[in-house]
């Protein structure tokens, strides 16, 4: 972008060109990949009806309904995040992704911990994510879970594995790692078949991961995403978890 460097006084000019830019990766970028980009969208949409299927869940708290609001914030921040990789803009398109890792975490480990969630909303306590995930994988909630659902003892509530890894990757971008400058490389915020399917590839794996923790977690959301939005049961792979 330093090819971009005009005079103070032409600051306005060097939006212009940005602009121009950036649109151009935009349309290089839309015309593959479609069906990626078409199947991210849709598992897009489904996280933000998994808010609107649990405000409907009989007993549902008021703490429980603040809480549902974190899943428009999920589906607006991936619709972000994949705008933001098909502009070549790949370091903010994985930050905000992160963002969409520890948010969907979080619906689930502040569900049934109405204190954390006003320490989180009212007190500005951060909520740590090697605790969420440890809280998510323990015994006593996996056999809580179980019973909710009436599930086989000792199912994984989430794929802990998968999610340290996600998480550690998309950490690098916003932690700075000199391996993920985006500055340092020729082609720097240049459209590549390489880079935007990676991001895709991603994208994909945050939803699967979080989609699946929902169903799991939560029965209601299971049966309400089959009947509610039965074209998600076209994508290859998406009932892998049951």
């Amino acid at each position: 972008m330093g090819d971009l460097y005009q005079k103070p006084e032409d600051a306005s000019h060097i939006f212009e060109k940005l602009m121009s830019k950036f649109g151009c990766n935009l349309s290089a970028a839309l015309k593959i990949s479609t069906g990626e980009l078409r199947e991210s969208e849709l598992r897009a949409r489904a996280c933000a009806e998994v808010g609107k299927i649990l405000c409907q869940i009989p007993g549902v708290t008021e703490t429980q309904r603040e809480i549902t609001c974190v899943f428009n914030e999920i589906f607006g921040d991936l619709v972000s995040s994949l705008y933001l990789g098909a502009c070549a803009l790949d370091r903010p398109a994985q930050m905000v992704l992160r963002r969409v890792l520890e948010l969907g975490v979080a619906t689930v480990y502040l569900w049934d911990l109405p204190h954390v969630f006003w320490g989180w909303k009212k007190h500005d306590v951060d909520l740590n994510f090697k605790d969420m995930l440890d809280h998510l994988a323990s015994p006593s909630f996996k056999s809580f879970v179980s019973f909710a659902n009436a599930r086989t003892a000792g199912q994984d509530v989430l794929d802990g594995s998968e999610a340290r890894k996600l998480y550690r990757d998309l950490s690098n971008a916003i932690h700075g790692k000199l391996s993920t400058f985006e500055t340092l490389i020729s082609d720097r915020f240049t459209h590549t078949e390489a880079d935007w399917e990676h991001h895709l590839n991603l994208v994909e794996r945050v939803e699967r991961l979080l989609l699946t923790m929902w169903k799991v977690r939560f029965r209601e959301v299971e049966l309400g995403l089959q009947s509610n939005m039965p074209q998600l049961q076209r994508i290859p792979g998406t009932n892998d978890h049951a």
